[in-house]
């Protein structure tokens, strides 16, 4: 990143009181490590921080072993963080009493003068500011990224500067400041460059173990393609500068619940692999597996990342779960083959991060399920080879 972004970041961030950190909908853990490194650099500048994502499917729990700032506030919806102000020229009659009270769908407020009636031409009502400097956004391509939370309140995103933090060659720099790395490894890596060159190479352990936290969770632990040597060097100095890497790794990798490892079990016994083409792994999940096995919501999709690991010739993944009685949906894992699937080619497509696609399926029955996601994706199974 060029001098001139790293001082732009430091001058927006430093003239701060309180900044609001967005995540996409449904973010990786990587995104979220970045935000708690975040929280923790600002913290040291007694900035307050609120971390806002939407996180239907639970994923972000894998990472509760990280610490927060007591300034630091997490939260699911930014509705309700703009007041409306309405404000009334008292000079010449005075407000004696306010009440409010709900009426079926209506607010009222009852204001009481002094004298007479309120002239309308001395009250007005304008929203007031919102609570927060700055927006720093990461691994968001655009505000739409945000999903629940740009619906809620757009005008947040054209009122407030915006540092837009991300490493994909698809974001629109939408941004103020755009600090945006295409060959870098994950957030954690550009915040973690960015934050060496403002400290001068002195990052706390709390901030180190947090982006240490994203590289690993971005690289899986540096065996993805993805992994650059500066992610690998910079890994080594987080690990200097008090991070614990084997810490990562138990939570990550080696402190497994017994219900997930009950869930990937019966995953198991489900695989097989597609008669259009081997190299389309399938297996499935009837509601009595997950009530059985205690399982939540997030471990149905870590369970799916497990499927990848455990057939490395496998190019297309797909995990078909009964959500309730008789109704069934299918994640699929494209990123191997490269395939990129639209809601124009599928009805009913949900695009999630990192090539994953969920379909809800027409199917009753467990045992047509596989057939039915099959025939939906076979223009694009065909193509592997």
């Amino acid at each position: 990143m060029s001098k001139s972004e790293v001082r732009q970041f430091e001058k927006l961030v430093e003239n701060s009181k309180h900044i609001l950190i967005l995540l996409p909908e449904n973010p990786q853990g990587d995104y979220f490590c970045s935000a708690v490194a975040l929280a923790h650099f600002c913290d040291v500048k007694n900035i307050a921080t609120t971390i806002a994502f939407v996180d239907p499917y639970e994923k972000i729990s894998l990472f509760e072993f990280l610490s927060l700032p007591t300034t630091t506030e997490i939260i699911h919806s930014i509705a309700g963080t703009r007041d409306l102000i309405i404000t009334f020229n008292t000079k010449y009659n005075k407000i004696l009493n306010v009440k409010t009270n709900q009426v079926g769908d209506e607010f009222k407020i009852h204001v009481t003068p002094e004298r007479g009636m309120i002239d309308s031409r001395d009250f007005s009502f304008l929203p007031g500011k919102f609570p927060y400097d700055i927006i720093i956004t990461l691994g968001a391509t655009d505000k739409e990224s945000m999903g629940k939370l740009y619906e809620e309140i757009p005008d947040i995103f054209y009122e407030l500067p915006i540092i837009n933090i991300d490493n994909k060659s698809a974001n629109e720099q939408f941004g103020q400041v755009n600090i945006v790395n295409a060959i870098a490894s994950s957030t954690s890596e550009i915040i973690g460059n960015l934050f060496e060159q403002i400290t001068n190479n002195k990052l706390s352990q709390a901030c180190a173990q947090s982006l240490l936290t994203g590289i690993i969770s971005e690289t899986h632990s540096f065996q993805n393609h993805n992994t650059t040597p500066q992610a690998m060097t910079l890994a080594s100095r987080l690990i200097e500068y008090g991070a614990d890497q084997q810490l990562i790794i138990k939570n990550l990798y080696r402190n497994l619940p017994f219900s997930f490892l009950q869930l990937w079990g019966r995953i198991m016994k489900n695989l097989t692999t597609s008669k259009y083409n081997k190299k389309t792994v399938i297996s499935t999940l009837s509601q009595k597996d997950i009530i059985q096995t205690n399982a939540k919501t997030h471990h149905i999709y870590s369970v799916l990342e497990k499927m990848k690991e455990s057939y490395p010739s496998g190019q297309i993944f797909i995990l078909i779960y009964e959500e309730v009685n008789n109704s069934y949906t299918a994640l699929i894992d494209t990123h191997r083959s490269n395939i990129i699937l639209t809601d124009s080619d599928i009805k009913n497509l949900t695009t999630l991060p990192n090539n994953i696609y969920k379909i809800s399926l027409i199917s009753t029955n467990i045992n047509s399920t596989s057939d039915e996601i099959c025939k939906i994706l076979s223009p694009f199974i065909t193509q592997i080879k």
